[in-house]
């Protein structure tokens, strides 16, 4: 990851970690982390075999008796630990070439809180860098839930080049109640069940909120996360565990609050329990240039767990690949939730999904769904219709430019009150169900390609009123008389086809079925 494009995506938290410095820290704390204080001066062993603690405990004393902070340096060496380790403000933690493992059900390794001294908004201990390492929570053995390392109510953290093993049943990074953070090139290797909830709940980055019984770290004032990075990460299964949930997002959260400037930008996730990439109340935020694939549920997820309205979000340029059971990319929300707004689904990949469609929205004012390409949807069960693309509940939406392809159900479905949407200049083909299916009232539909749809490449239902079908072509319809290139269904009322071209439907397929009221039909090829 180049150093520059890392610190052009992290806002206000510019990090520099050459001379182990946070750039955006105080002058007296920039210049503290030239003080190096080495946990082997204190007595750390590193041999693997002797408990290290009280020398990480001297050491870190040390770090914090200098003005402005220091760096803790961990040299290469297999050191256990058995207590939480407490970093003070100003604190950064080098430990390249080394290995950190609990010997106890002790907790996290790392954070920068107690669980009774309360802190408010992001007052609590912050300018902190872990670099480096190999953080080892052995959950096989250890079981305990617990986080690997931990951030609450703070400003500026920086965790690079780490990698984490083996968390039991939580998270290996917890952002709660943080600004200014930025996750950098880390490896978050298997989620060990432990004695937790479902491991589909469990994220490996939680960005999450300040509530009571969220993190036993007062105060529970809600505060949310914001301006946060994560990229270059990636996510993968361990060799003797399990997956964690996704890489990143929240499962708890809280009515009304929310977590804005959030940047997900080219990471990997190899094999994910859940979602690849789930973002949970987040606002004004970006889901870049990642790639997604070994999905249980949903390649990136947009939801909230407590309703929510989630806006301002842009998911662009990322590959979704081999998801089994769900979607590729969706958009939900649970039942009472807030309608989301301002959400745009642009330019990504999406491969080889079983389940419900490639790309799904619903409850969305101001959804746009442009320039990505759908491949080889599979539906769930034999009778089930797995779309490429399927809004519902989301008026004057837009879809366009979208390329659909080897699709087991409709290309594109429209329906259940996403009034007024444009369905303009997209490429279906060769479905096993409809090629574009509209429910809707009021929906428009120009400039479209269908090829190789079943029965009716475009269909008109759903007691839809006023849709107008223009300049579509159609080629090669599957279905012969039962079908049309074009169907209006009996209770669609004033329905407008407009120079179509359906000349090339195929032999014994007739050109427009119309069972509905009022069709208007002007200058159609057939």
């Amino acid at each position: 990851m180049e150093r520059r494009t890392v610190m052009l995506g992290m806002g206000a938290f510019a990090a520099a970690w050459d001379g182990g410095a946070v750039l955006g820290a105080t002058p007296a704390a920039a210049a503290g982390r030239g003080v190096v204080v080495d946990v082997t001066a204190h007595g750390a062993k590193g041999d693997g075999s002797t408990d290290d603690t009280a020398a990480f405990q001297a050491a870190l004393a040390a770090v914090r008796d200098v003005a402005g902070g220091a760096t803790l340096l961990v040299p290469p060496g297999t050191y256990p630990i058995g207590t939480s380790l407490v970093l003070g403000a100003g604190t950064t933690v080098s430990a390249y070439g080394a290995r950190i493992v609990r010997n106890k059900d002790s907790g996290a390794l790392l954070k920068n809180f107690d669980s009774v001294t309360p802190a408010y908004g992001y007052e609590g201990a912050g300018d902190i860098a872990v670099l480096g390492g190999t953080w080892d929570m052995r959950g096989a053995l250890f079981s305990k839930q617990s986080d690997a390392i931990g951030f609450a109510h703070c400003s500026g953290v920086l965790v690079k080049d780490c990698t984490f093993l083996d968390t039991p049943s939580a998270h290996a990074v917890e952002l709660n109640a943080v600004r200014d953070a930025a996750v950098v090139d880390c490896v978050f290797d298997g989620l060990h069940p432990g004695d937790g909830a479902s491991l589909t709940t469990k994220e490996a980055i939680q960005i999450t909120c300040a509530t009571e019984g969220n993190l036993p770290a007062p105060g529970y004032d809600a505060t949310p996360c914001e301006d946060i990075l994560i990229t270059g990460c990636t996510l993968r299964a361990g060799t003797t565990t399990g997956p964690f949930g996704a890489l990143c997002g929240d499962h708890w959260g809280a009515k009304g609050v929310h977590h804005r400037r959030i940047r997900v930008i080219a990471n990997t996730v190899e094999w994910s329990g859940a979602f690849g990439i789930r973002a949970a109340d987040w606002q004004d935020s970006v889901i870049a240039d990642n790639t997604l694939t070994g999905i249980a549920l949903h390649g990136i997820y947009l939801n909230s767990p407590q309703g929510n309205a989630l806006s301002g979000i842009t998911v662009s340029g990322n590959t979704v690949r081999g998801v089994d059971g769900s979607g590729g990319i969706s958009v939900t929300v649970p039942t009472g939730g807030a309608r989301h707004r301002d959400l745009a689904v642009v330019g990504n990949t999406v491969e080889s999904v079983k389940g419900e469609a490639g790309i799904y929205a619903t409850q969305t004012d101001g959804l746009t769904i442009a320039r990505n390409t759908v491949t080889a949807t599979v539906r769930l069960t034999a009778t089930g219709n797995s779309q490429g693309i399927h809004v519902q509940n989301s008026p004057n939406a837009l879809v366009t430019g979208n390329s659909v392809t080897n699709v087991q159900g409709d290309g594109i479905g429209v329906d259940s009150g996403a009034t007024g949407t444009l369905v303009a200049d997209n490429t279906v083909t060769t479905t096993t169900g409809y090629g574009i299916n509209a429910g809707v009232s009021g929906a428009t539909l120009r400039g479209n390609r269908i090829t190789g749809a079943t029965t009716y490449a475009v269909r008109v239902g759903g007691n839809a009123a006023g849709t107008f079908v223009q300049s579509t072509t159609v080629d090669q319809v599957v279905g012969g008389t039962s079908g049309a290139a074009i169907g209006v269904m009996a209770g669609s009322t004033g329905t407008w086809l407009v120079g179509n071209d359906l000349t090339a439907r195929g032999t014994g397929t007739p050109a427009i079925a119309d069972n509905g009221t009022a069709t208007t039909l002007v200058q159609n090829l057939t």
